[in-house]
């Protein structure tokens, strides 16, 4: 897992979203661009407060990826959910 921590490290370091995007558009295939996509859809929805039965069908994807996304949120010391819940805070309904 070293090689996250340098992934995170040069993420961290560039602080700028259009060099940030480039980076995971050369890294990633374009199915796994589209599966992270999805995966941030799915968080989205989740916060919008739709069934996790109508993402699934929504989106076209199985409901074990829904409910990951769900125990993520559920967990209110991930950084993902800290970062949902404040954007929600501010205002923002779709991140």
């Amino acid at each position: 897992m070293a090689e996250i921590n340098t992934i995170s490290y040069i993420l961290a370091k560039e602080c700028n979203a259009e060099k940030i995007k480039n980076f995971i558009i050369e890294m990633l295939t374009e199915s796994e661009c589209e599966t992270l996509s999805k995966r941030w859809q799915i968080l989205n929805m989740l916060c919008e407060g739709k069934t996790q039965r109508d993402i699934a069908k929504e989106l076209k994807v199985s409901l074990c990826k829904v409910t990951r996304g769900s125990q993520i949120l559920k967990n209110k010391n991930s950084v993902i959910s800290k970062y949902l819940i404040k954007e929600i805070n501010n205002g923002n309904k779709k991140i």
